[in-house]
């Protein structure tokens, strides 16, 4: 519980494989000039002269290889990358005309200097490689670089083709709660099927812990996080995402040309050595990730959409709404996906008795003598040995231990006919489809009677009764809505702001063992007015494990249940401010129709030291025509034992996603 409440205002994609990285320099390193001959040193001053002449420093291109961008708020022209080697020029990091003659001034000097003992030419290849394009080096004047390295680990990739993968949200990892994502390099097989469990990732990511607790939320908020490209086997990747985490994944195939790739490929070179400051709304793994891909195809200045925050999804939409970017789109399930597909196909009984054999409450013969049919016996076996294997890497136990026990299961299984390979359909929608992570919200209405009107900004993410296609079902991610509102002829004012606020349900069933919870954190105006009629400010915090219900076909109708702590600073009580108590909250959700989600809650509160207690109930139903747009209505009474009138506020509005 430490870590997830410590990741819960950082969950931003963040992986903890980035290799431990030196701290960065304040101030980029000048470096000194090569000794030229009379003709070399004509020929620089030509190249730099002709580069200034082309307005190279402002090309889009060497802006992407810099990773240069214009603060959003003081204005500044300056490169992202925090690492003094990755600069040539003393001022390289806010000058990018600077750098540029600085790096053709590298480019003389073959002595191997720079990170991985190697010449400027070679740690900069993809600067190189377009300086020499644009401008014609004279390559009889210009030493001409032996990239070793950079050539071996080129060979190794086998990178003909590049997909950019999405490991889909994950509630229960702080890190994984938006969704990650990487890019992945394959060969061609010309048309034969191939083997991605043996091509190669490239990630960004943080190095980092998120069992630190609050220390991890504080330092990815700050940037005190090293963030680093590296590259690993994929299936280290999949394993991760797929079988740890159990995320569905998405393979988005780029159109990249063979140019293309080679650019993108000397760029990672680039940035192999090279720290950024990691943050997590912001400079994320989704965020540079794009910044990379920019370097293949500048003109697409895919990070110019993301100026305050870049969630992975909405990163992924910015590359598949562009026109030219996508090539293809696969879907890899998760092993908890694929279960829960085996368990829908059993039916609850059977899927029970899988559930049985997997715990080891009856031996694997039993199945042989439960009189089904032969395929539904095949696939009892199958499953409990998946369901074996999948709790193994949850719940560790000694090898031979599961060993013994899938054995027994496989054995059974043999004696069987062989039947048809279980497929996962595809979802109808991808997550590209879903819609956008921020919202803002205009409401109308009455409180205790009196008008109402209230304004609502969500940078992000998703709540319950937000439409769910391309998006985890049952969860819900709000972090940072801020809520003004205005009673009566009133000012505008302060009414709300959640740092955070999380759900997940997970409808309990036979296979597999689900868990909800949910938790969160507000700053608010109080429902109940104080002695002179004013609602002050204070904050609390909630939240609590509960368990959900799947009434009929699963995703209409779920009814859930919670444990409601509470923690609260309330300026309205009468006798002291603070309130520390528990509860029940049980509720209904819906989807009513093919655009319509209800949603019915109840709850009740009792709290130590003679506080007051509380209890309330609200119904919330959304319409959406389109992925961009709702209409609302919400209705809730709340009382306090010691406001008898209760707060009553009745709403209707519009809802807009962007």
């Amino acid at each position: 519980m430490k870590t997830r409440i410590g990741g819960l205002l950082a969950a931003l994609c963040l992986s903890t494989l980035a290799p431990s990285t030196r701290a960065a320099s304040p101030e980029p390193t000048a470096h000194t000039a090569p000794a030229l001959s009379p003709a070399q040193t004509a020929h620089l001053a030509a190249l730099q002269a002709r580069a200034r002449a082309a307005s190279l420093a402002t090309r889009p291109m060497w802006r992407a290889l810099l990773h240069y961008q214009v603060h959003p708020l003081t204005r500044v022209d300056r490169s992202l990358a925090d690492d003094a080697d990755f600069f040539l020029a003393s001022e390289g990091h806010r000058n990018a005309q600077a750098e540029l003659d600085a790096t053709l001034v590298a480019f003389f000097d073959p002595t191997p200097r720079h990170a991985l003992s190697q010449p400027a030419a070679c740690r900069f290849i993809a600067r190189y490689r377009w300086l020499a394009q644009q401008l014609s080096f004279d390559e009889t004047l210009l030493p001409q670089p032996v990239c070793e390295r950079h050539d071996s680990w080129r060979a190794g990739l086998q990178a003909d083709k590049v997909s950019l993968i999405f490991p889909s949200a994950y509630l229960n990892s702080p890190a994984s709660m938006y969704g990650h994502t990487f890019l992945r390099l394959d060969p061609d097989t010309g048309g034969r099927p191939g083997a991605p469990m043996l091509s190669y990732a490239i990630n960004y990511a943080a190095n980092a812990d998120e069992s630190d607790g609050l220390a991890y939320a504080l330092k990815g908020l700050t940037g005190l996080y090293a963030g680093q490209f590296t590259n690993a086997p994929y299936y280290l990747r999949l394993r991760e995402y797929n079988d740890l985490e159990n995320r569905d994944i998405w393979e988005y195939e780029l159109a990249l040309s063979r140019e293309e790739i080679d650019r993108l490929l000397d760029h990672t070179w680039e940035l192999g050595p090279t720290r950024f400051d990691y943050f997590f709304f912001d400079e994320n793994c989704s965020y540079h990730l794009l910044a990379l891909l920019e370097a293949a195809r500048p003109d697409a200045r895919l990070t110019e959409r993301f100026t305050w925050w870049a969630i992975p999804v909405d990163t992924v939409r910015a590359v598949a709404e562009t026109p030219g970017w996508l090539r293809a789109v696969r879907y890899r399930p998760a092993n908890s996906t694929e279960l829960r597909h085996r368990a829908s196909l059993l039916g609850p009984e059977a899927a029970t008795m899988a559930r049985q054999l997997a715990d080891g409450r009856v031996p694997a013969i039993a199945v042989r003598e439960s009189g089904l049919p032969a395929p539904q016996q095949a696939l009892v076996l199958e499953t409990a040995e998946r369901l074996v294997a999948y709790e193994a890497t949850r719940q560790p136990r000694p090898d031979d231990v599961v060993q013994a026990q899938r054995m027994s299961l496989l054995m059974q299984r043999a004696q069987l006919p062989a039947g048809s390979p279980v497929n996962v359909p595809r979802p109808a929608d991808e997550p590209t489809t879903g819609h956008a992570t921020a919202r803002v919200d205009v409401m109308t209405g009455q409180r205790n009677g009196r008008g109402w009107l209230s304004f609502a900004v969500r940078p992000a993410y998703h709540d319950l009764l937000d439409p769910e296609a391309g998006y985890q079902s049952g969860s819900a991610i709000q972090f940072f809505q801020l809520e003004l509102s205005r009673e009566g002829n009133g000012p505008l004012q302060f009414e709300r702001l959640t740092p955070v606020e999380i759900t997940s349900l997970s409808a309990r069933e036979p296979l597999l063992k689900a868990h909800s919870w949910r938790v969160g954190m507000h700053i608010q105006r109080s429902r109940f007015a104080d002695a002179e009629g004013h609602r002050p400010v204070g904050g609390q915090v909630q939240g609590g494990p509960g368990a959900a219900w799947d009434l009929g076909e699963p995703g209409q109708v779920m009814a859930y249940v919670f444990l409601d702590n509470h923690l609260s600073w309330d300026r309205s009580l009468a006798r002291k401010p603070w309130a520390a108590g528990t509860g029940i909250a049980a509720g209904l959700l819906a989807q009513a129709g093919p655009q319509v989600r209800v949603q019915a809650e109840g709850y009740r509160r009792v709290y130590l030291a003679g506080q007051p207690g509380e209890y309330g109930a609200s119904l919330q139903a959304r319409w959406h025509p389109d992925r961009r747009w709702a209409l609302t209505v919400q209705a809730s009474h709340a009382w306090r034992e010691d406001a008898p009138t209760g707060a009553r506020v009745l709403s209707v509005g519009v809802q807009r996603h962007w």
